[in-house]
């Protein structure tokens, strides 16, 4: 049947990610992304690993702990999610098992059956997220295709999305009708895409005035 593509709010979650190489590092990256507040857990904590504390955080939200130790189940209770990135399949397993006892979401690297969600191949504009899965049967195809629609965006979409979320009360406000809402959003976030420059939210808000003076 495949996986439904939820978008969850991650900003302060709780989340453990067992493993402390490359994998994981990569699975972290992603994360912070995201403003979750994580903890690291592995005997040994790779230097590729570490220098993850060390990336701009879009919010004071996220955090990222290193805890250099064996990973004990009883460290998983509360979490919002885990990964479990080590390189014993077997340890792997035990997190898989105890997090889908206690209802914890669980991806555990390159065993896809052992996973209750997947890490997607991600395009992150902005406030533009797009992600895309192959419900864990190929991560190159996801790979491909993200290059493929990564290439294919235009530029500054991420800006005009923003701004029309800015001044989205402002419309409401003015437009009651939906349709001639949609028409002006349309109106505006083409006017974004078009414009060489870096168009501001006074502009467009100078332009909405324009057109309900009219």
């Amino acid at each position: 049947m495949g996986y439904f593509p939820f978008f969850m709010e991650l900003k302060g979650k709780n989340g453990i990610v067992v493993g402390g190489g490359k994998v994981a590092a990569r699975k972290v990256e992603k994360l912070l992304l995201f403003d979750p507040s994580l903890i690291v857990i592995a005997p040994v904590i790779e230097e590729c690993m570490r220098v993850q504390g060390g990336l701009p955080q879009r919010d004071a939200a996220a955090s990222l702990q290193f805890e250099e130790r064996e990973v004990q189940m009883e460290d998983l209770d509360g979490a919002d999610f885990v990964v479990a990135a080590t390189d014993d399949e077997a340890l792997n397993g035990r997190i898989a098992e105890y997090c889908s006892a206690e209802r914890i979401p669980v991806n555990v690297v390159d065993d896809r059956d052992k996973c209750t969600f997947f890490f997607p191949a991600l395009i992150k504009e902005g406030p533009l997220t797009i992600g895309i899965s192959t419900d864990g049967k190929s991560p190159l195809a996801a790979s491909w295709v993200r290059q493929e629609i990564s290439g294919k965006l235009p530029n500054g979409i991420g800006n005009a999305i923003d701004l029309l979320g800015q001044i989205r009360p402002a419309v409401m406000q003015l437009e009651m009708e939906e349709t001639d809402r949609k028409k002006l959003f349309e109106k505006l976030f083409h006017y974004c895409l078009e414009k060489e420059e870096k168009v501001s939210v006074e502009e467009l808000m100078g332009l909405l005035q324009a057109d309900f003076e009219k």
